[in-house]
């Protein structure tokens, strides 16, 4: 992806500091630009540490003021657990480098939080030359560790009152939602007046310079109400690139209900980590050298890598995450990403790498600690306990991820997934179910938990079943439970056929099974069932 120069480059100081008005003239001039892409945690630490900075209150700008009076965090902050103040300081940085580059070039007075505090410095400025106007069109501007994403206001048809507070509530709502993705920076856009079908779709993202459009219609027509929404890529000739429709039967107990369910969907087809935009940009990130991916990148390649566990997908993404925590080193993501591709390789017994549990445990803290609000982090924090057979740590990170961000189908359905391979199918069935019915295109392997929730029940043919999905042959636990449900439902022919498959992928199984079949499994009774089922598909193991 593109990146932007600072702003120094086309600047320059003259003597003396500007006054406080005008620096809080400055202030409000940036935060009230739509090209000024920050979250609301971003402005608000603006604000915080230039009102501190022109009160003489230097000396308050430290990670434990601003993580407890900015971010809320409690009395007993500590920073090298939660390094929430140093990230978000370094978006603030960028999002101003960003802010003087494409819009305040003329901007009389220059913002900036150097790097090694949180002491906002400010100067008057100069143009050094006239720069030539750049087009949008020769690129479009992402943040480093992200892709931007303006939401625009949904259209009223049509006008009326009702429908306007309905679209707008819808609006924030969608906002609210997608900033619970992190790799997304939302552009709210409160107050445009572009609408659906103008004479000219891209002048929004002329103004907004984000990558992504998000927008949409709203009808009202009693008894229900009828959204549309649709997604435009900027940057590849505003290309409509994903779109649905929502209706719903409306009354004025279940307005805010429905616009919170509609937003929830919407951000989640769009920003999830399976979502349209995710999907869009993995399919170009799939075809550029490891080593030329940005970080972002890196971590699009690995939901992709996710979803199919193929091994040349594979090769491809350790390689890209390798490089992108050596490049940024404090990006969270990028480490836990790096121990699901340990714990995978551990699971799924791949040749050539060493001491993979302590690898997959020690990048899984490291991602959280770095990034603690992040739900992939703690997600991944909750899977390395899960492998290590620490259940109550397990149960304790995942409560955390899922609360993290309700609504995402892949977490939810992993946290569904680990609960039924942790025999506590009561809780996980529905959690699976729901991630299912949310994304229809879901991971193959969310398939083996529904075949182990029908197997421990002993719904052999049902569990038989899934195991015909798409995606379902992963490594060799495809032959293994194949052969396993085939021998407890007695066809023998097709038990010994699917045994050899798996004895041909791994022929030292029968020494090892018991604890192959573990590694991806909490519960001792459902390993004990699988290999029930193996011993009546032929397979020589002993009993514990």
């Amino acid at each position: 992806m593109p990146q932007e120069r600072p702003a120094s480059a086309t600047a320059t100081t003259t003597a003396g500091e500007p006054g406080p008005e005008e620096v809080r003239t400055q202030l409000d001039r940036i935060l009230g630009h739509r090209d000024f892409e920050a979250s609301t945690r971003t402005r608000e630490l603006l604000r915080f540490v230039v009102e501190e900075t022109l009160a003489g209150r230097r000396h308050r700008l430290k990670g434990y003021t601003i993580a407890v009076e900015v971010f809320g965090r409690a009395k007993d902050f500590d920073a090298n657990l939660d390094p929430i103040v140093r990230i978000q300081a370094g978006r603030l940085r960028r999002a101003l480098e960003r802010y003087y580059l494409v819009a305040g070039g003329d901007d009389p007075v220059l913002i900036t939080v150097p790097k090694g505090g949180y002491v906002a410095t400010f100067a008057r400025k100069e143009r050094s030359a006239p720069t030539p106007a750049r087009s949008v069109f020769e690129t479009v501007p992402t943040l480093p560790l992200g892709v931007s994403v303006a939401v625009l206001p949904f259209k009223e048809i049509p006008p009326s009152a009702e429908s306007r507070f309905f679209g707008e509530g819808l609006t924030e709502d969608l906002c609210h939602e997608l900033d619970r993705y992190q790799d997304l920076v939302v552009i709210p856009c409160h107050g445009a007046t572009w609408a659906i079908g103008g004479s000219d779709d891209r002048e929004p993202s002329r103004a907004l310079g984000a990558r992504f459009l998000l927008e949409g219609s709203v009808r009202r027509s009693e008894p229900e109400v009828k959204v549309s929404a649709r997604l435009i890529d900027a940057a590849e000739g505003h290309h409509q690139v994903w779109a649905q429709g929502y209706r719903r039967p409306l009354s004025p107990s279940s307005l805010i209900g429905i616009q919170e369910e509609i937003a929830r969907s919407v951000a989640t087809a769009v920003g999830g980590e399976y979502g349209a935009i995710s999907q869009r940009l993995a399919k170009k990130a799939r075809t550029v050298p490891p080593a030329n991916l940005s970080t972002y990148e890196a971590i699009l390649c690995f939901y992709d890598y996710e979803s199919s566990l193929s091994p040349e997908l594979g090769a491809l993404c350790l390689a890209a995450l390798e490089a992108a925590v050596r490049r940024e080193p404090e990006y969270g993501p990028a480490w836990s990403a790096l121990s699901t591709m340990m714990r995978n390789a551990y699971i799924l017994d791949l040749r050539g790498f060493e001491g993979l549990r302590g690898r997959m445990a020690e990048y899984a803290h490291k991602g959280a600690s770095l990034a603690p609000r992040s739900q992939m982090t703690r997600g991944v924090l909750a899977h390395s306990h899960f492998v290590l057979g620490e259940r109550e740590a397990f149960r304790r990170e995942m409560e955390t991820a899922l609360a993290l961000n309700p609504g995402s189908p892949f977490w939810v359905g992993a946290s569904g997934y680990l609960l039924i391979l942790a025999d506590e199918g009561e809780r996980g069935r529905p959690l699976l179910e729901r991630a299912i019915a949310m994304n229809p295109g879901h991971p193959g392997w969310f398939n083996h938990a529904l075949y182990v929730d029908h197997y421990v029940r002993g719904e052999y043919e049902r569990a038989h079943q899934e195991t015909l999905q798409v995606g379902f042959d992963v490594a060799y636990w495809g032959p293994l439970l194949r052969a396993a449900v085939l021998g407890q439902l007695g066809r023998e022919a097709e038990a010994r056929a699917a045994l050899s498959e798996l004895l041909e992928r791994v022929p030292d199984f029968e020494s090892r099974g018991r604890d192959l079949t573990h590694r991806p499994i909490l519960s001792d009774t459902i390993v004990d069932a699988l290999l029930e089922g193996l011993r009546k598909a032929g397979l020589r193991i002993e009993k514990r």
